[in-house]
């Protein structure tokens, strides 16, 4: 996994597992290999997800109808790059 994203969404879990789930049958799964979805309560969410292109993740998600999508939805979020530790 080489990303991480933290943060809320007013819709609620439900919500976001459903267009994750549809995102990644569609255009993110051209990018996103495996990804793992965690509900940590009253809208919290974090996500791990290992990309295999940020040019096209960069791009879907700047996408005005993702944009669109994150206010609506009442989504706000932090993204993360992950390295993996040696040793």
């Amino acid at each position: 996994m080489n990303v991480f994203m933290h943060g809320k969404v007013e819709t609620g879990f439900e919500v976001l597992k459903a267009k994750m789930a549809a995102d990644m049958a569609g255009p993110a799964g051209e990018f996103c290999t495996e990804y793992r979805l965690a509900d940590l309560g009253n809208g919290e969410v974090m996500f791990c997800a290992n990309v295999t292109d940020f040019e096209k993740m960069g791009a879907f998600m700047s996408n005005p109808a993702e944009v669109q999508w994150d206010k609506d939805n009442g989504a706000v979020y932090k993204v993360y790059t992950l390295e993996e530790m040696q040793g």
